[in-house]
């Protein structure tokens, strides 16, 4: 009775299982992520940090133009023909979304090679036009990488996409650290003149091979991609055989399709995180034309926010956005459906699955930031201390407007995130430059306007879903007991690593141990409070197993 229980609750929260797949993968990634920052953060320092930062932001919004929304909305499209059966749309769908990634990348990388100078000057640090240069090729293969990965999306199977996101980031680990390593020793030998000088040649230098590992990384999963694409193609054949809709759409329609459905979610994407490109420049130019502080001085303070606090904070950020990519297709199958229990149900799960990583995730960045920063990176705890404090609310508002940005999609209502987001960018600047210019916060006033940002979309995003869908917001369960558990860990393991400290002053020794005591006081929590119940355990990747562990050791009657 148990086992059937569990099959049918699984088959109705599938996209759970789905997005945990991702939420895994997005993890290993992240994991290796921090592993290969450890040394590149060294080889490169605050300075070369600040370049290397700075040029992957903008970078990341021409990605975000060019092919971010590609994979989301490619699942959208695809998704909706599989529910009808048009089995052979959905395969034309995809051959049409390749052309138009394909155009669309090349074009953006065109524009990124021979625009980078002049980008660099909109920055005030005309050494990132190299790495600029260097990112510029990566456009083009991101774009038609989003496309197969949006394809397998929309047939429910985020496994391709979580196996070449695995490829994608160990090559761009391994040929990060090697290129910054080679090409900053190379500046450093040819650069004749003064100390400072070689300094900032060597820099740059290293930060421009640091971003050859993204453009490598890229390649081998595109190559990956289009191996399994090869390798389903009998699979596909025979579906499309199975398609007795009759229903047979032109390439001009496919391709108004596509356009009406990548246009709202690209400027969706855009608009939610174009936010930090334009603090850059704001940050910047404030900071060096009117308070007169150094290129050098700012470079490194950015360095620090973009090298140590947000690398970090995106880390469980990322499992949101897993949640996000599998819930679409689901969502618009059952929307499709008219089906709006199950809606109603999906949306209350992915919103609470996601609180009970953002809460735990972020409480931990704030108490123990600067310790695992220390431990990482090296240098003194109290240097990133301050700044990670803010990680919880960071944390938790960019994971519930994500999410809640995909559901609204899912929905089909593609223009009010757009909407939501735009008011949210206007109240962001505005808020910025009153943090900057009359509380002069400098670098924390970034930090603080990222998540009122996150949270005033959050806010706008959940009334538009009461609206349109009739859901209230579940406020018990999805907010208040992750918030109380997280809490009650975050004091024990603040305790934890002081008096440790006191006793033996070992930061790795403490750290870690407080991070081990952490997971297993918040695992307990949340079965105490009954924050999450049995149903829910079963939603999980190996539930079943999960629920008889717990019924052993009698923490689930």
């Amino acid at each position: 009775m148990e086992d059937k229980k569990m099959s049918s609750k699984s088959k109705k929260d599938s996209f759970i299982i789905q997005g945990s797949i991702l939420a895994m993968a997005g993890i290993l990634v992240r994991v290796i992520g921090l592993i290969y920052r450890i040394p590149l953060n060294r080889i490169l320092g605050d300075v070369g940090l600040g370049y290397y930062g700075t040029a992957f932001e903008f970078y990341n919004v021409l990605i975000l133009l060019s092919s971010q929304s590609m994979p989301l909305a490619v699942s959208k499209i695809v998704s909706e023909k599989l529910e009808k059966k048009e089995y052979k749309n959905a395969h034309k769908v995809f051959k049409g979304a390749l052309f138009y990634g394909g155009f669309i990348g090349l074009a953006f990388g065109l524009f990124l090679f021979f625009g980078a100078d002049f980008i660099a000057g909109v920055y005030k640090q005309p050494p990132i036009a190299i790495a600029l240069r260097v990112l510029a090729p990566t456009l083009a293969i991101a774009c038609v990488l989003g496309v197969v990965r949006g394809y397998f999306q929309g047939m429910g199977n985020m496994v391709p996409t979580a196996v070449s996101q695995i490829f994608e980031q160990i090559v761009n680990a391994v040929v990060s650290v090697i290129a910054a390593y080679e090409l900053g020793a190379y500046g450093y030998t040819l650069s004749k003149i003064a100390s400072e000088q070689k300094v900032l040649k060597g820099s740059y230098v290293a930060a421009a091979g640091g971003t050859l590992g993204t453009l490598s990384g890229a390649l081998i999963a595109l190559i990956f991609m289009f191996f399994i694409v090869y390798v389903n193609r009998n699979y596909f054949r025979k579906k499309m055989k199975k398609d007795r809709t009759g229903v047979q759409d032109s390439y001009g329609q496919i391709t108004k399709v596509i356009l009406l459905t990548i246009t709202p979610v690209l400027f969706s994407t855009t608009i939610y995180n174009i936010g930090n490109l334009l603090d850059n420049p704001i940050y910047q130019n404030i900071m060096s034309s009117i308070f007169h502080i150094s290129e050098t001085t700012n470079s490194a303070a950015w360095g620090v926010y973009s090298g140590y606090y947000r690398l970090l904070t995106t880390m469980p950020i990322a499992i949101a956005s897993s949640l996000s990519t599998a819930i679409v297709p689901s969502l618009v199958r059952s929307y499709i459906a008219k089906d709006k229990v199950v809606v109603k149900s999906k949306v209350m799960l992915a919103q609470k699955f996601s609180m009970l990583i953002a809460f735990p995730c972020g409480m931990g960045l704030s108490v123990l930031g600067g310790p695992i920063n220390s431990l990482l990176f090296g240098g003194k705890v109290e240097s990133t201390s301050i700044i990670m404090i803010f990680s919880i609310f960071t944390v938790v508002a960019f994971s519930l407007s994500t999410i809640s940005n995909a559901i609204l999609q899912g929905i089909d209502k593609l223009n009010v995130p757009i909407r939501n987001s735009a008011i949210s960018l206007g109240i962001h600047i505005i808020f910025l430059l009153i943090l900057l210019l009359v509380f002069r916060l400098g670098i924390y006033a970034v930090v603080i306007g990222d998540f009122t940002f996150a949270m005033t979309v959050a806010v706008l995003n959940s009334f538009s879903i009461k609206k349109y869908l009739g859901y209230k917001q579940e406020v018990h369960y999805t907010l208040v007991c992750p918030f109380v558990c997280s809490a009650i860990m975050g004091i024990f393991c603040l305790v934890v690593y002081k008096l440790g400290m006191m006793i033996l002053p070992s930061n790795f020794i403490w750290t870690v141990l407080s991070i081990l005591i952490a997971v297993v006081i918040y695992a307990v929590s949340l079965v105490f409070t009954k924050t999450i119940t049995e149903d829910e355990f079963y939603s999980m990747p190996k539930g079943n197993q999960i629920v008889r562990i717990l019924k052993k050791f009698r923490l689930l009657k």
